[in-house]
């Protein structure tokens, strides 16, 4: 398994089993995560391994992930790089609307740890998804 597979098996797997802890050890100390399109309200950028934690501890409460799908995986060049497209389906609890994303991630490693995490997603599927909740807005 390439690390990269490592990384997204791990990734998936602490989110659909609702490990927080697992998640936050794929990172840096130091790591940074962040959100280009997230739409107003929302956080744009999580800084440090705490940070990520906490956020994705909130998970559970709002997003009910159940199934990522296998990930296209892009190794650049430079082997610190790589690029995973993938989709999960799942549902926001408070609206039980279906939570259908398309992912697009770059991710930068340095040590086998994630130091920059850039989650691409359609924040239209967000703002449908969660209706007249907004459960990950700041």
């Amino acid at each position: 398994m390439t690390e990269a597979q490592k990384i997204f098996h791990e990734f998936t797997e602490s989110i659909l089993n609702h490990d927080a802890a697992r998640f936050a050890e794929l990172f840096d100390e130091q790591a940074v995560f962040e959100y280009p399109f997230a739409p107003p309200g929302y956080p744009e950028k999580l800084e440090g391994k705490d940070t990520i934690r906490e956020y994705v501890e909130k998970f559970p409460e709002f997003i009910r992930i159940n199934r990522f799908s296998g990930p296209e995986i892009h190794e650049a060049a430079n082997s610190n790089v790589i690029v995973i497209e993938f989709t999960c389906e799942g549902a926001m609890t408070a609206s039980e609307k279906p939570y259908n994303q398309t992912y697009i991630s770059v991710i930068h490693t340095k040590n086998g740890k994630i130091i920059r995490y850039k989650d691409y997603w359609n924040p239209l599927v967000v703002l449908e998804s969660a209706g007249e909740s907004n459960p990950l807005v700041n």
